[in-house]
Formats: structure tokens, sequence, C-alpha cells
């Protein structure tokens, strides 16, 4: 069931991202990212009263430093999707698994086993990969792999929370701040939408909130390494997605970068099941 969860949780995000690539460049990454926000801030408060959590979590300074990344990491991301091919984007943003694991002995002091260098190795040669091709549309490449990193700090303070908090307590919070972050530099310019693009926007939260829940729900039912392994059925979701409503088809290099990330990141798990080690559970941003 966890495995099934998760499938339905890449699904949602996968389907948000593809709305996102369809607004373009008519809406503002920041004014997105404020939006999406404030419509799924009533969706995740009705989750977390149901459930009776806190409203607030306990580690106030940490949820700043996520929140900060995070919102660092949804804007660049939102960006990326907007000025370049899904599947190359989506390939990009799944190496921050690999990325997180050369931030975490900086930041929380965790050395990667030996065994997962090679994954990291095999990541980052497939992210080179992409990139080559990439020089079509430089800029937004590079914003990907930005955003990439932004998120592995982001969910490098996410284990701190862990420690601390509930995930959905901290989802909650960290939606309520990315809004109030982005507030400041929406609202003097907000560029109101279109009734079409407000049904694309509620869209995108609406399957972000929901693959958020269902991610949660995976990760609460099975260890978080196999768990997280089914995330990887985004890659062949985007591939179709990319191709069906953008005529979108990644180049070899890109192909042989994508498997390099994806082979990364699971071999990345294999070396956390062997040492027992939980995976932090993902989370939009």
């Amino acid at each position: 069931m966890a495995v099934l969860y998760m499938l339905l949780a890449s699904a949602c995000f996968t389907t948000m991202s593809a709305l996102v690539k369809a607004i373009g460049h008519h809406i503002p990454p920041l004014e997105l990212v404020f939006l999406r926000c404030c419509l799924s801030i009533p969706i995740l408060f009705l989750i977390v009263r149901h459930r009776k959590r806190p409203l607030i979590v306990k580690a106030k300074k940490v949820i700043l430093l996520r929140s900060l990344f995070g919102t660092v990491a949804m804007a660049g991301f939102f960006y990326a999707l907007a000025n370049m091919p899904l599947a190359e984007c989506i390939f990009i943003g799944r190496s921050q698994p690999l990325i997180l694991s050369l931030f975490a002995p900086f930041v929380i002091g965790e050395r990667a086993p030996r065994s997962a260098w090679l994954a990291i190795l095999a990541g980052l040669t497939g992210v080179v990969l992409i990139m080559k091709p990439a020089m079509a549309w430089p800029l937004a490449a590079w914003v990907a792999l930005g955003a990439a990193s932004a998120s592995a700090l982001a969910h490098l303070w996410v284990r701190r929370l862990n420690a601390t908090d509930f995930p959905l307590v901290i989802v909650f919070n960290f939606t309520i701040l990315t809004a109030l972050f982005t507030a400041f530099g929406v609202l003097p310019f907000f560029t109101p939408p279109t009734p079409l693009q407000w049904a694309l926007i509620t869209g995108v939260a609406l399957f972000a909130s929901t693959g958020q829940l269902l991610m949660t729900l995976a990760y609460q039912k099975d260890r978080a390494p196999v768990v997280a392994a089914a995330s990887y059925t985004s890659v062949i979701l985007s591939v179709l997605y990319g191709y069906l409503f953008w005529g979108e088809i990644p180049p070899p290099l890109a192909w042989i970068g994508g498997t390099l990330i994806v082979a990364g990141g699971l071999l990345l798990l294999k070396a956390r099941i062997h040492r027992s080690e939980p995976v932090t559970p993902p989370s939009v941003g």
C-alpha cells in the first residue's frame, strides 16, 4: 500500500509540474508560488486540524531556514519549468538527493558511506550530460540545478525538524511562511490571473496538497528507502506529459543523463537501506 501511495503522490507532483509549465510565462514564478501557497493553506489547515496536530512547529528558527531555502527552490523550479522541456527539468530535479549527500557533512555532520559515492558520481555525471544539450536554454538549466541545490539544503533542515515536529505541521508552517516571504515581492506588482489561469493555479495547489498528503501516508506505512524508490516513476510520467502536450522528446544525452541520475538515486537509497538510515521524506520545495 505504501508504494501505491507514493506512486499516486508522484503522479500528483508531476501533474502539478505540468500545470505550472502550462501556465508558462503568463504568471511570474514568484506570484505563482504565492498563489499556490495561499490556495494550499486552507486545505492543509483542515488536514492538520482533522489529525489534531499543533498548528505551529516547536523549532521556529529551523523552520525559518527550511522555508527560506524551500521558497528559493520552488520559485526556481517554477521558472525552469516555464523555460525548458518538462522531462529535462524533472531529470535535473531528481538530482536533489545526490546534492543533499554532498551538503550533509557540512550542514548536519552526516557523511555518506563509501558505497554511496559511486551513486553520487553517477548522478552528477548525469546532470553534466543533461546540461550539455541544455546550452540552448542555459539560464533555465542552471536555475533548475540551483533549485535542486536549494531544495537539498531545505531538506537537511527538515531532518532536524523531524526530530521535534510532525511532517504535516512542518509543511503547513512552510506553506504559510512561503506565502509571507513572497507576498512582499508579489503584491506591489500583482498580475490578476484570467479565469483559465485561476483554474490551472487551483489545480497546482490541489495536486501539490494531495501529493503531500499521499506522500506522508506512504512514509508512515513502510521504510523510507523503499517508498522513496517508487518516487522515481515521476521521471517516466514527465516524459509522457512532455511528449503528449508539448511534443517534447528528450535528446539522447538527456536520456543517458536521466538514466544515470535515477540509477544514482536508487544506488544511494540502497546504501541507506544497508546502513538502516531513514531517508528524509521529500516535499514540494
